[in-house]
Protein backbone atom coordinates (compact mmCIF):
# COMPACT_ATOMS: atom_id res chain seq x y z
CA UNK A 1 0.00 0.00 0.00
CA UNK A 2 1.10 3.73 -0.84
CA UNK A 3 0.09 6.85 1.28
CA UNK A 4 0.77 10.21 0.18
CA UNK A 5 0.00 13.24 2.39
CA UNK A 6 -0.34 16.36 0.69
CA UNK A 7 -0.55 19.93 1.28
CA UNK A 8 -0.64 22.35 -1.71
CA UNK A 9 -2.48 22.16 -4.81
CA UNK A 10 1.14 22.31 -6.57
CA UNK A 11 2.33 19.02 -5.00
CA UNK A 12 -1.23 17.27 -5.50
CA UNK A 13 -0.58 18.35 -9.46
CA UNK A 14 2.73 16.82 -9.36
CA UNK A 15 1.86 14.12 -7.52
CA UNK A 16 -1.64 13.08 -8.86
CA UNK A 17 -0.88 10.92 -11.72
CA UNK A 18 1.13 8.58 -9.75
CA UNK A 19 -1.23 8.57 -7.25
CA UNK A 20 -4.06 7.65 -10.00
CA UNK A 21 -0.96 4.42 -10.85
CA UNK A 22 -0.39 3.69 -8.14
CA UNK A 23 -4.42 3.42 -6.60
CA UNK A 24 -3.05 5.64 -3.51
CA UNK A 25 -4.59 6.50 -0.50
CA UNK A 26 -4.25 10.59 -0.42
CA UNK A 27 -4.44 12.29 3.21
CA UNK A 28 -5.31 15.78 2.98
CA UNK A 29 -6.68 18.99 5.10
CA UNK A 30 -10.53 19.52 4.87
CA UNK A 31 -11.63 21.46 2.51
CA UNK A 32 -8.09 20.90 0.33
CA UNK A 33 -10.17 19.59 -3.14
CA UNK A 34 -12.06 20.68 -4.99
CA UNK A 35 -15.75 18.99 -5.77
CA UNK A 36 -13.96 18.07 -9.59
CA UNK A 37 -10.88 16.88 -7.89
CA UNK A 38 -13.00 14.82 -5.25
CA UNK A 39 -15.02 13.29 -8.16
CA UNK A 40 -12.51 12.23 -10.34
CA UNK A 41 -10.26 10.41 -7.19
CA UNK A 42 -13.40 8.58 -6.44
CA UNK A 43 -13.88 7.55 -9.87
CA UNK A 44 -10.53 6.41 -10.14
CA UNK A 45 -11.21 4.67 -6.98
CA UNK A 46 -8.79 6.54 -4.64
CA UNK A 47 -9.20 6.24 -1.01
CA UNK A 48 -9.24 10.04 0.17
CA UNK A 49 -8.71 10.55 3.98
CA UNK A 50 -9.38 13.66 5.34
CA UNK A 51 -6.64 14.72 8.54
CA UNK A 52 -9.29 15.27 11.85
CA UNK A 53 -7.24 18.27 12.43
CA UNK A 54 -5.42 21.22 9.99
CA UNK A 55 -1.97 19.83 9.29
CA UNK A 56 0.80 22.27 8.60
CA UNK A 57 2.45 21.05 5.67
CA UNK A 58 5.78 23.47 6.37
CA UNK A 59 5.62 22.69 10.18
CA UNK A 60 7.51 19.11 10.70
CA UNK A 61 6.26 18.60 13.91
CA UNK A 62 2.65 19.38 12.86
CA UNK A 63 3.02 16.58 10.08
CA UNK A 64 5.03 13.66 12.62
CA UNK A 65 1.96 14.39 14.82
CA UNK A 66 -0.49 13.30 11.65
CA UNK A 67 1.65 10.87 10.42
CA UNK A 68 2.06 8.76 13.48
CA UNK A 69 -1.95 7.72 13.79
CA UNK A 70 -1.46 6.53 9.73
CA UNK A 71 1.62 4.38 10.49
CA UNK A 72 0.38 2.77 13.24
CA UNK A 73 -2.93 1.57 11.31
CA UNK A 74 -0.77 0.95 8.31
CA UNK A 75 2.44 0.39 9.49
CA UNK A 76 3.73 -1.52 6.13
CA UNK A 77 2.57 1.17 4.05
CA UNK A 78 4.93 3.42 2.16
CA UNK A 79 3.89 6.57 2.99
CA UNK A 80 4.90 9.89 0.81
CA UNK A 81 5.20 13.09 2.30
CA UNK A 82 4.80 16.47 0.19
CA UNK A 83 7.03 18.82 2.89
CA UNK A 84 6.60 22.92 1.98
Amino acid sequence: MIIYLIFSQEGFEEAKSSILADKATLWVNANFLSDEQNVELHQAGINVQTFLETVNGSNEKSILQALKPIEEEEPKAEILIEYL
